[in-house]
């Protein structure tokens, strides 16, 4: 078995090399047979398989140097094959490969996978390096691929591995770079690199559907709660209830893991539900006002108002304890959520925008919605410690928020120094590990901050 360079024509005119296997000293027939294996014949270049062959061979004899394995999505090529036939779609795909081939370097190589997909090896010398060659890539696909007489715009995805760090064979590379592939599907980047917690993301979409529902049937569910402190006295004023999943083999998983997934299913409604008759139910045996996460699907269900008043009226609970805390992106639905958020406020049950500063922040709906609290997210918590215009932005924000009559919490308040400018900017409810880690409630007592050292003022 040997290594050669086979020439690629492309419509950029010129040739671009590819890498091929060539098998010798075979019978002409035996080798027809495992040339088609090994090369792609729409495209000219060689198939994943012979990727991956060449990909092992460079690990395991320059196990020194570092490399990527990428899995390209060429979005938009599918398109193109069905609307003007496979024929067409193939001469957009060659010129789509040659775009990719001409950007490699020497001993670098791409092959198709399938449909629209290919696979490249490529040297990875730093993340920001890597980050350059794909963009480039992308760049040559920023003009219209012409196909006959029509025009078609392709966006490029890629999903990068890097060798050794993320494993040292090319499959485990390519389920990676796959995974990190996955990535930019569902969301807003175009390339993203492998990591464990991403791997755990996208993994979670495959199990949560399917053991979901049959741990809310089971009661592997649970709540835990994180004391809102008052800095100025040290009194704990507020619970927020935050959701655990006791799952009988996987361990205690917080909600980042598997919310995302459900949030997606018709079980998200009946989850949040049993949130909040447990947290209310809790929090008036507690004795303390209680905050709880609401997502979109369940506020503008058609039971919700009948669901939340039996909840009120069999725990017992105030109206005015209960806060229902939105993510942003409940607001980036005016035309649902507006009334029944109306019809919440008007039953004297509080309404907080969580996280606010990331996702669809805006302005516009601290006054179009009926708010009573905003909770800063941590990013600007976090950023604050680094920089000073976080600060100078939340103590910008802060008499905005205060003419509109809102109380402002500031959450993952985490060390002294974030307790002491949040206080000193007028930000006086806060939470978070500086004062306490969430906890389950175990039925004798109420969770407080301990927070006795605090000087009263």
């Amino acid at each position: 078995m040997a290594w050669e360079l086979i020439p690629v024509n492309t419509k950029r005119g010129g040739e671009v090399l590819a890498l091929a296997i060539i098998l010798s000293e075979d019978h002409p027939q035996e080798n027809d047979g495992r040339e088609r294996r090994i090369m792609d014949r729409t495209t000219g270049i060689p198939t994943r398989q012979a990727v991956l062959v060449k990909a092992d061979e460079i690990f395991n004899n320059q196990a020194e140097t570092q490399w990527a394995i990428v899995r390209l999505n060429t979005v938009g090529m599918r398109r193109i094959g069905q609307a003007l036939g496979q024929d067409m779609g193939d001469h957009a795909l060659h010129q789509a490969v040659g775009h990719v081939a001409s950007s490699l370097a020497e001993g670098e190589c791409v092959g198709r996978v399938d449909g629209n997909e290919l696979i490249v090896l490529i040297h990875h010398k730093n993340d920001d390096d890597t980050v350059e060659r794909i963009q480039a890539m992308a760049l040559l696909f920023v003009e219209p691929l012409k196909v006959g007489l029509l025009q078609f715009m392709l966006q490029l995805n890629a999903g990068i591995a890097r060798f050794p760090q993320d494993g040292i064979t090319a499959k485990d590379l390519e389920r990676r770079a796959i995974i990190a592939l996955e990535r930019t599907r569902r969301s807003d980047f175009h390339y993203a690199f492998f990591s464990l917690a991403l791997e755990d993301h996208v993994l979670a979409h495959s199990w949560v559907p399917a053991e979901a529902t049959r741990a809310l049937r089971e009661a592997e569910f649970e709540l835990h709660y994180q004391p809102v402190v008052d800095t100025r006295t040290g009194e704990t004023v507020s619970m927020e209830a935050l959701i655990r999943w006791q799952h009988p083999w996987r361990g205690m998983i917080l909600p980042g893991h598997f919310i995302p997934v459900i949030e997606q299913m018709p079980l998200i409604v009946n989850l949040d539900l049993w949130v909040l008759e447990r947290a209310c139910h809790e929090a008036m045996a507690m004795g303390k006002p209680v905050a709880v996460n609401i997502t979109a699907n369940t506020i503008i269900g058609p039971d919700f108002l009948k669901n939340l008043d039996r909840v009120l009226a069999q725990s017992k609970l105030p109206p005015r304890w209960l806060t229902l805390e939105l993510t942003e992106r409940v607001f980036s639905s005016p035309e649902l959520v507006l009334e029944p958020l109306k019809a919440i406020h008007e039953r004297g049950v509080q309404i907080a925008a969580d996280d606010f500063g990331v996702g669809y922040s805006s302005l516009s709906y601290l006054w179009q919605y009926p708010l009573d609290k905003l909770k800063l997210d941590g990013s600007f918590i976090r950023a604050a410690a680094l920089d000073q215009r976080a600060k100078v932005l939340v103590k910008g924000l802060l008499p905005l928020i205060k003419t509109l009559k809102m109380t402002v919490i500031a959450e993952c308040v985490e060390t002294e120094d974030d307790r002491a400018w949040l206080h000193e900017a007028g930000v006086f409810f806060q939470q978070g590990y500086y004062f306490a880690r969430p906890a389950p409630w175990k039925g004798s007592g109420t969770i407080v901050a301990p927070f006795s050292d605090i000087k009263k003022e």
